[in-house]
C-alpha cells in the first residue's frame, strides 16, 4: 500500500481548498508532460533519493524496507511536478524530511490523502506580495 505525495514548483493559491483543486487540475497536464524535469525538481529528486535510495538502486535483501514504491523515482518527475508513492509503512519515519527538504527546495507538497498544502516561505512571501 502506498501514499502519494505531490510537488511542485510552480506558485499555488494562498487558499488551501483552491490549492488542492488547483493541483488536481495540473495533474491532468503532468500524466502527458514529456519534457525533463525542470532543474529545481531534480534537486529534489537527487536530496530525496541521496537519503532514500531509489527502489532500483536498493539490493534485493532490502526492497522490504524502501521508502518509495516505484521506480526509477525520475521517472515520476516532469518538468513542473512530480508526484512520488511512499510505502505507508514508511511514512511516519519520512514523511518530516520529504516535506522539509521540498520546502527547503522552494517547492510545495500536497498531500492529497490528508487533505494538506505545505508551502515553502518563498511562495508564501510571493503571495503576500501579489496580495498587497
Amino acid at each position: 500500500m502506498s501514499y502519494s505525495l505531490v510537488f511542485t514548483r510552480e506558485a499555488i493559491p494562498y487558499d488551501d481548498q483552491e490549492a488542492l483543486s488547483w493541483v488536481r487540475t495540473q495533474l491532468e497536464t503532468y500524466y502527458v508532460d514529456s519534457r525533463p524535469p525542470h532543474p529545481q525538481l531534480k534537486s529534489l529528486h537527487d536530496a530525496l533519493t541521496g537519503k532514500y535510495p531509489c527502489l532500483c538502486d536498493l539490493p534485493d535483501d532490502q526492497i522490504d524496507e524502501a521508502v518509495w514504491c516505484c521506480g526509477p523515482l525520475i521517472d515520476d518527475f516532469s518538468h513542473d511536478i512530480a508526484v512520488v508513492f511512499v510505502a505507508f509503512t514508511r511514512l511516519e519515519d519520512v514523511m518530516p524530511f520529504i516535506v522539509e527538504t521540498a520546502l527547503d527546495m522552494g517547492c510545495a507538497v500536497f498531500d492529497l490523502q490528508g487533505k494538506m498544502v505545505y508551502r515553502p516561505d518563498l511562495m508564501l512571501e510571493a503571495v503576500e506580495d501579489i496580495a498587497v
